[in-house]
């Protein structure tokens, strides 16, 4: 449906076959020493993890970067978003594929990249992370943390 597009597989230690994928119109790099300037690019970024665990960094450095996002269910355990705003999610290769498409439509693509930004900056900001961990080391929230901190103020 779209024969002009370049799909990119960015990432460490490839599969054999993953590389065999690589033609004309699918570029596989393997380790990149940034990969920022792959999404800088990107018109759409897709993530169909089969397993992940934790927060998935490259979700989240795709939507800071305003991009839209198609991913697996797997891929955003952990992450704050909204499924059908702030990304999409894919249960199979065929949701993938008609995702992608849509996102790929320029408006769609926009809108859903300044949605996943504005999540970004709402949700994973230093001041909203770091005060629960503040919050730990107030004197009897935890035990022994109060003191630490206490004893680390003394020096």
């Amino acid at each position: 449906q779209r024969p002009d597009a370049h799909f990119y597989i960015v990432g460490m230690n490839p599969a054999q076959t993953v590389r065999a994928l690589a033609g004309s119109h699918v570029i596989v790099t393997g380790t990149v020493p940034d990969v920022r300037p792959y999404l800088q690019h990107a018109a759409a970024v897709v993530a169909p993890l089969r397993l992940a665990r934790g927060i998935q960094n490259k979700i989240l450095e795709a939507m800071a970067m305003a991009k839209a996002v198609v991913v697996s269910s797997a891929a955003t355990s952990g992450v704050t978003a909204a499924s059908g705003v702030d990304f999409e999610t894919a249960v199979d290769a065929e949701d993938f594929c008609r995702k992608v498409v849509a996102v790929l439509q320029p408006e769609v693509g926009r809108k859903m990249g300044q949605h996943a930004r504005a999540r970004i900056v709402a949700d994973y900001n230093w001041t909203r992370n770091l005060s629960a961990f503040e919050k730990l080391l107030e004197p009897g929230t935890c035990s022994g943390a109060g003191r630490a901190a206490r004893s680390l103020d003394a020096h």
